[in-house]
């Protein structure tokens, strides 16, 4: 272990100064599980920090603005299976908690997960994530490399913290712990978004989404089906390809792989490829659990929270991050 005595006592006399008396967290990641862990901790009445190392939040919880329209490139909806997690986002969202009306179908053209109830923000789901951060203490372009464990808790960068919290994607946290990398637990996703001129081009008025998860085109969605996000005259959908697809082009330049999507999408939607108007794409390198991961023997007051554990739904990262707090709150006593 490096000697970091000084580096120590350095930030002991810094929390001094500024009164901290109170057990300290860090929360590695600005995702919905690392924000609904730090505000439980908060509301506990522990000092959370969360180091957050992009400049937005909510993790792949997120929106773009692009081409004058607002876009959900991550997380398209949530579902709410808990009654604390819809009292959580009246709370967030209020009356911008919006139902989507219109079906997903799936490759045959039935209905996908008849009876699902499926929510969105009317400003774009990353303002949960936004919600969720209101009053936190947040470092935004903080790249944490390796916490030292020190004898009576942690050293992230020059501060000290009775624990931490990882709600990194998996092989990220795998990397904090000095562990080797598990490449095979998370699968990409390569994202697009596709413009066409007209209100509801093709058949896109019919439903919200296709859902095929077997094909190249495993999900694509009509982001017009959410009122006031799309400029008139225009119809947005969003494309997501399937985990081979993803893997196999990940690295590819963004016009080799959006050019197929695009044939797809125009095939599945019935639309005009003369109406075509813009295309951005995207590379999520870690959008969706493989399998639960087990992250074994940690060591004393390191946690791992997030999606890495359950599944990849914005209920299961909230969901995840409160039961992470119960158990930082359990180890300080």
């Amino acid at each position: 272990m490096p000697d970091c005595t000084s580096r120590v006592s350095e930030a002991a006399r810094s929390a001094y100064r500024r009164g901290m008396n109170k057990p300290s967290v860090a929360v590695i990641g600005a995702g919905i599980s690392g924000l609904s862990c730090a505000r439980a901790l908060s509301a506990a009445g522990l000092a959370v920090t969360v180091f957050e190392k992009s400049r937005s939040l909510g993790g792949r919880c997120a929106t773009r603005r692009w081409e004058g329209h607002i876009v959900d490139h991550g997380a398209q909806y949530f579902t709410i299976r808990a009654e604390s997690f819809r009292a959580e986002l009246e709370r967030t969202c209020g009356p911008d908690l919006r139902r989507l009306a219109a079906p997903i179908l799936d490759a045959n053209g039935e209905i996908h997960r008849p009876g699902e109830n499926r929510w969105y923000h009317a400003a774009g789901n990353n303002r949960l994530g936004r919600a969720l951060a209101e009053g936190l203490t947040i470092r935004m372009e903080a790249t944490v490399t390796t916490p030292t464990p020190l004898p009576a808790g942690w050293l992230v960068g020059d501060e000290t913290f009775a624990a931490v919290v990882s709600s990194a994607p998996w092989p990220q946290t795998l990397a904090l712990l000095g562990r080797p990398p598990d490449p095979a637990s998370f699968a990409p996703c390569l994202t697009a978004f596709f413009a066409y001129a007209g209100d509801w081009a093709g058949n896109s008025a019919s439903a919200y989404a296709h859902a095929a998860p077997a094909e190249d085109l495993a999900w694509s969605a009509c982001e017009n089906h959410k009122p006031g996000r799309i400029q008139p005259g225009t119809t947005v959908f969003v494309a997501q390809a399937s985990p081979a697809f993803s893997t196999a082009h990940l690295e590819s330049d963004p016009a080799e792989w959006s050019a197929p999507l695009r044939a797809r999408l125009e095939a599945r939607w019935n639309l005009d490829p003369a109406l075509h108007r813009a295309t951005f794409t995207h590379r999520w390198r870690y959008a969706r659990v493989l399998a639960p991961n087990d992250p074994g023997p940690l060591p004393p007051g390191f946690f791992v929270t997030g999606d890495s554990l359950t599944e990849s739904r914005v209920e299961s990262a909230w969901s995840t991050g409160q039961e992470t707090a119960r158990q930082v709150l359990a180890h300080l006593g």
